[in-house]
C-alpha cells in the first residue's frame, strides 16, 4: 500500500521517479497524427428509385421473400432433426399416443366420440394423415373411443324362440352388457330352450336399452338326464362362453395356454375331449387358447431412434425411447431394457436408450451464484454425465457473497466427465468496530453501514447501564467478510 500512496503522492505532483532520480513529466502527454495517403478514389454513391407506375422491383421482392419463407418452413419440417413423422394412432391406445407425443414435444389434443367398431380407449382416427411429418410444438388432434353407446335402444327379440347360443350372439353382436343366462332342470322344456326371461326395467316394453338388465333361465332338460354331459366344439367359442359352459354343467374346465402364429389371441385352439362326446358331470376338460403369434424382440443396435419405433410398432411391442449423456455420439443406440431374443409378453414396455451426446457446452456462470452452476451440474449428472463444480478457491471481493467471479471452463464443449474449477467470492472485508458500550440501535445502525449482521443476547453485568452492549463476540479491528455474524451481550 505505501508504494502505490508514493505513486500517487507523486502523480499528484506532476511527475515520476525513476531509478536514476529524473523526473518524467505527465501534465501535459503529446499527441502524435500520422497520415498516409493513398491512391484509393470512393466510388461515386447512386440512388436506385424504383418505377412505382410498374410495381415490378416491389412485386419481385414480396414474391422471392415469400418463396424463401416457404422454403425455410418446408426445411424446417422436412429435414432431419426439424420435424417428426406421425405415426398411426388407429392402433394405439390413447395412453400410448400421450407417451409418443411427450417424446416427441408434440402436442396432443384429444376428442372422444361413442363407436361400435373401435374398443374403449383406442383411437378411432387423427387430423393428420400417418408420415406426415409435423414441426415439434405443432399440435395434433385424435378422436377417442367411448365404447358403444349404451343408451341406444334395440327391439326385444323373441327370447322365448331362441337357444342359449342364439342369446349369447344376439347380445354380442349388439354389446348387450347385462343378459345374464342361468339354468335350471326342466320336465317340459327341452334343453338348451327358455324357460322364461325377465327385463327389469319398467321403460322396456317393446324395446330395451343396451344396458338394461336382462334375466334369461334356460332348460338343462330333465333332472334323470343330467348325469352326462354333452361336450360342444370350444373352438366355436369365446373362453368366457367356455366358462360359462362347464359352470352350467357341471364340468371342470383347464385352461392352457400357447402361442400360435395363425390363430389369435384368446381363441380355442383344441381340447382334449371332441366335440358331440358325452362325459359325466365332474370330469375335466382341457382346453388350449392362443396367446397370438409369439413376438421375440429384436436387436435395436444400429437402428436409429425413428426406425427403432418404427419396427416396434409393426411387431406389436409397446416402446419408450430415452435419451442419455454416454460415450457415444448424439443418436446412437446404448442399450433396451428386454435382451433380444426374449419373448415379448404383451401389456411390457421395451425402453430403449440413444446416447445425447458424448460432450456438453458449458456457458458462462461468472457473475451468477455458486447454486447456479450446482443446479446446472446436477441436471446434466442426472441423463448420465457426471461434471464435478470445485469451488474450494474462494476470496474477498466487492460481489455478493457466494458470486461466480472467475470459471475456469467457459463457453465451450467440455467431456461428460469434467471437473469445472470457480473462485468464489466471500464477499468484502470489513474491519469489525467497537461496539461495547453502545446502544442497541446505535449497534444496528453501525453494523448495518459496514454489512456485518448483529445478534442480540439479553445478559446482566455489573456495572452496565440498561440497554448498553458490554460484550462481543468478535474483537475489533479483525478483518471478517461482509455478511459475518456477530454477537452482542447487552444489559436488560
Amino acid at each position: 500500500m505505501s508504494d502505490n500512496n508514493d505513486f500517487l503522492s507523486n502523480y499528484g505532483k506532476g511527475g515520476v521517479q525513476g531509478d536514476t532520480g529524473a523526473q518524467v513529466s505527465v501534465d501535459a502527454p503529446k499527441t502524435y497524427k500520422y497520415e498516409q495517403k493513398s491512391g484509393f478514389k470512393k466510388p461515386e454513391t447512386k440512388t436506385a428509385y424504383a418505377d412505382t407506375k410498374k410495381g415490378k422491383p416491389i412485386i419481385g421482392l414480396a414474391v422471392g421473400g415469400a418463396v424463401i419463407a416457404v422454403i425455410v418452413i418446408l426445411l424446417i419440417i422436412l429435414l432431419p432433426g426439424g420435424g417428426v413423422a406421425l405415426p398411426d394412432f388407429s392402433n394405439m391406445t390413447l395412453t400410448q399416443a400421450q407417451l409418443w407425443a411427450r417424446e416427441n414435444n408434440v402436442l396432443l389434443n384429444s376428442e372422444s366420440e361413442y363407436s361400435d367398431e373401435v374398443a374403449a380407449e383406442r383411437i378411432i382416427s387423427q387430423d393428420k394423415e400417418p408420415a406426415t411429418r409435423i414441426g415439434r410444438g405443432d399440435f395434433v388432434r385424435v378422436t377417442v373411443s367411448l365404447g358403444p353407446d349404451l343408451s341406444i335402444t334395440l327391439p326385444l327379440p323373441d327370447l322365448m324362440s331362441l337357444t342359449s347360443r342364439q342369446i349369447e350372439a344376439w347380445a354380442q353382436e349388439n354389446f348387450m352388457t347385462r343378459v345374464r343366462i342361468t339354468a335350471e332342470f326342466s320336465d317340459t322344456v327341452p334343453a338348451g330352450n327358455v324357460i322364461r326371461f325377465e327385463v327389469n326395467d319398467e321403460t322396456a316394453v317393446d324395446v330395451v336399452r343396451r344396458d338394461s338388465p336382462v334375466y334369461i333361465i334356460i332348460s338343462k332338460g330333465p333332472e334323470s338326464e343330467a348325469a352326462t354331459v354333452t361336450v360342444p366344439d370350444f373352438k366355436t367359442m369365446s373362453v368366457a362362453e367356455s366358462y360359462a359352459f362347464a359352470a352350467e354343467n357341471g364340468i371342470t374346465l383347464t385352461m392352457i395356454e400357447e402361442y400360435d402364429d395363425y390363430i389369435p389371441a384368446g381363441m380355442i385352439i383344441s381340447q382334449s375331449v371332441k366335440a358331440q362326446e358325452k362325459i359325466s358331470k365332474g370330469s375335466e376338460i382341457i382346453i388350449v387358447m392362443s396367446k397370438g403369434k409369439m413376438i421375440t424382440v429384436p436387436g435395436f443396435k444400429g437402428y436409429s431412434q425413428e426406425n427403432a419405433v418404427s419396427l416396434a410398432a409393426s411387431l406389436g411391442i409397446s416402446v419408450s425411447v430415452t435419451e442419455r449423456y454416454s460415450s457415444s455420439s448424439a443418436g446412437v443406440f446404448i442399450s433396451q431394457s428386454i435382451s433380444a431374443g426374449t419373448v415379448y409378453n404383451s401389456g411390457d414396455i421395451l425402453v430403449l436408450t440413444y446416447s445425447l451426446s458424448k460432450e456438453v457446452f458449458v456457458p458462462s456462470f461468472v457473475g451468477q451464484s455458486v447454486d447456479a452452476i450446482k443446479l446446472w451440474a446436477q441436471e446434466l449428472n442426472k441423463m448420465g454425465a457426471n461434471i464435478k463444480i470445485d469451488d474450494k478457491e474462494t476470496t474477498y471481493s466487492g460481489a455478493p457473497i457466494g458470486t461466480i467471479l472467475y470459471q475456469d471452463k467457459t463457453n465451450k464443449s467440455v467431456g461428460i466427465k469434467e471437473t469445472i474449477k470457480i473462485t468464489v467470492s466471500k464477499g468484502r472485508v470489513v474491519y469489525v468496530p467497537v461496539l461495547t458500550g453502545k446502544t442497541i440501535e446505535e449497534a444496528i445502525e453501525e453494523c448495518e453501514l459496514i454489512g456485518l449482521i448483529p445478534i442480540f443476547i439479553k445478559e446482566s453485568s455489573d456495572g452496565i447501564d440498561q440497554g448498553i452492549i458490554w460484550k462481543q463476540s468478535i474483537t475489533p479491528g479483525t478483518e471478517e467478510s461482509e455478511g459475518t455474524k456477530i454477537t452482542l451481550h447487552y444489559q436488560p
